[in-house]
Order: structure tokens, then sequence, then C-alpha cells
């Protein structure tokens, strides 16, 4: 479940195909620093990566505009194909979410999210006092190691 944070997406997309047939969507493991109550804490979940870019979330650019997060990707020609809806995902996900820092300003309800990139720097920043995961600290501990974390932003406006 998402929460305030910053985080950024590691490995694993996954691809769900509901049972009911609606539209699929993607899973992926992210290294997460979250802040409750002055605490910072520091852990390694997999989270529904696709709800980044549903109707009800918001893709924040340049610090200030914002735009519904379904229009960054491209949609199908035929909305009713499911395949190449994943697809549509699938390939705007590994391309400008995976790998790349962002921020999640505010969680309104389950799905609904306010988010934006930020630099690797922004994200290398943690805070002295974080309550560390075993993963988390396994992040911590090699963090020279994570080439994606010196990669430049790649916007998708």
């Amino acid at each position: 479940m998402y929460k305030k944070s910053k985080l950024v997406f590691i490995d694993d997309l996954q691809q769900h195909d509901p049972k009911d047939g609606g539209a699929a969507y993607f899973t992926a493991k992210a290294l997460i620093i979250a802040e409750d109550n002055g605490q910072y804490h520091g852990s390694v979940e997999t989270l529904r990566i696709s709800d980044l870019i549903l109707k009800q979330s918001s893709f924040i650019y340049d610090g200030v505009h914002s735009r519904e997060a379904h229009k960054l990707y491209t949609w199908p020609r035929n909305l009713g194909d499911m395949a190449a809806w994943a697809a549509s995902k699938k390939t705007f996900l590994e391309q400008h979410v995976m790998h790349f820092p962002i921020q999640i300003h505010s969680v309104q309800e389950q799905h609904h999210l306010n988010w934006e990139f930020i630099t690797p720097e922004q994200f290398k920043k943690t805070p002295q006092n974080i309550q560390a995961s075993a993963a988390f600290q396994h992040y911590l501990d090699h963090i020279a190691e994570y080439f994606f974390l010196r990669k430049e932003r790649n916007d998708p406006v």
C-alpha cells in the first residue's frame, strides 16, 4: 500500500491479469523511504506500480503543474484490446518509471496518488535515524552497486 514517501522501483515488473477479464495491472519491488510522525522507515516492498498511471492519479511536473497520470502513456487504437493496453502500460513503466526515483506527495483513497520524479541525489539523501528493514539495510550497505541511481531523470512530458 502506498503512503507519502520517496521510492524507486528496482526490479521484478510482474503483470497480473484479473480473472474477470479487466485491465491488467503491474507490480514491482521498490526501495521505500517513508516518514511517520518524525520517524523514517526504510523498506523493500512490492507495490502496484501501475497505480501511478491510473486516471485517478496525478503526475506533477515542473514542481507546480499536474496532469492526469493516465495521459502519460500511449493508449492502444482499439480501446477494447486488453493485451494492447497491457503492452502499452508495460512499455511506459519500463522506459519511464522502473529505476527512476519518485516521490509520492499524497494518497487519497487507496489508488489515487499524487507523485513526481525526483533526482537520484534526492533519493540517496537517507535520514541518519532511519529504521531500516534487513533488505533496505542491504541497499544502504551497497548503495554504490545501484547503478540506476546515477541515471538522469527521464520525465515523460
